[in-house]
């Protein structure tokens, strides 16, 4: 544990907070209670027979509740209703709230005031798909200052930090030469836990940071692996981010996220002996999970001994 606050406490430094969001209240009964979720934003979800066939980032939050559940807007603006989602606009702030798995009881181009009835889970659903989006980029309705009430005392875990060669073989950590690939497991629990099937639904972290340490001392400043705190992530990114082997919550399977943390890590450049590498992950309510993979270079010849820059070890990029 107090490592993880040491470690914890260098990251945060000069961390900055992101615009305001405007808070909502929940869009489903009560609306001012937190209810379970089991989706997250930026979580992977495939579209086509088997996993990975056609993949993308979750571009909202899945809220788990009852199929016949009553939805309800979360902001006044303009209707646009189709077969099994409705979206509200404000037009004026370019803010649009997305409804999706619903059976809809208002009309295209209808005017709705905040709590107003817009339809009924589907059923076989399950959970009403969640998504705001300001001027067409989806936005993480976990953020601060956005979905209210949003209480997260659950860090995340990280389960397992894993060497691997380009062709995918695992490195013997015991002797590390050459270039190699890292990835890491890693996983949040719900703060209320969903109904079953889907109790044992995991979330995705909001942020990652890995660094390399070397008795007790940073080589490498603290790098962002991970960010899904703000914004949905580009398509094209997605095999970038998600190593092979992730799939998402299925009903009484607990999803698998595996993140590439670092591509063609080249240990030819540090001298040989031992090493750390470190892994920090937060949710959007700072709670922090860590881990760590020990490993040894044993390069044919060992690089000269690396030299950390003044500051090096404390970032300057705040991602929240």
């Amino acid at each position: 544990m107090q490592r993880l606050a040491v470690l914890g406490s260098v990251v945060l430094v000069g961390l900055g907070i992101c615009g305001p969001a405007g808070a909502y209240g929940w869009p489903v009964k009560p609306f001012g209670k937190m209810h379970a979720l089991r989706g997250a934003f930026d979580d992977p979800r495939y579209h086509l027979g088997s996993e990975g066939a056609i993949s993308a980032f979750h571009f909202g939050v899945d809220i788990a509740v009852r199929d016949g559940t009553a939805v309800y807007a979360v902001a006044p603006g303009y209707v646009r209703r189709r077969a099994a989602d409705v979206t509200v606009r404000r037009p004026a702030s370019g803010r649009v709230f997305g409804y999706w798995h619903i059976r809809p009881v208002v009309r295209t181009g209808q005017h709705v005031r905040v709590h107003q009835l817009l339809g009924h889970v589907l059923p076989g659903w399950g959970h009403v798909h969640f998504a705001e989006s300001v001027r067409g980029e989806y936005r993480n309705p976990l953020r601060r200052g956005a979905l209210t009430p949003f209480r997260d005392r659950t860090a995340p875990t990280v389960a397992s930090v894993t060497m691997l060669f380009g062709d995918g073989s695992v490195v013997d950590t015991n002797r590390v030469s050459g270039v190699v690939d890292v990835e890491s497991e890693i996983y949040d629990t719900p703060p209320i836990a969903p109904r079953r099937p889907w109790q044992v639904a995991r979330l995705t972290p909001a942020i990652v940071w890995w660094r390399l340490e070397r008795s007790g001392a940073a080589v490498t400043d603290w790098t962002v692996a991970i960010d899904f705190h703000f914004a949905l992530m580009p398509a094209g990114m997605y095999g970038w981010l998600y190593a092979p082997g992730t799939y998402q919550n299925k009903a009484n399977r607990p999803g698998r996220y595996l993140f590439w943390l670092a591509h063609s890590l080249d240990t030819s450049t540090l001298p040989n002996g031992r090493y750390t590498l470190d892994v920090l992950a937060a949710d959007t309510r700072w709670n922090l999970g860590s881990g760590a993979l020990g490993f040894t270079v044993a390069n044919a010849s060992s690089s000269p001994a690396v030299v950390i820059a003044p500051g090096m070890q404390t970032p300057t990029r705040k991602p929240i």
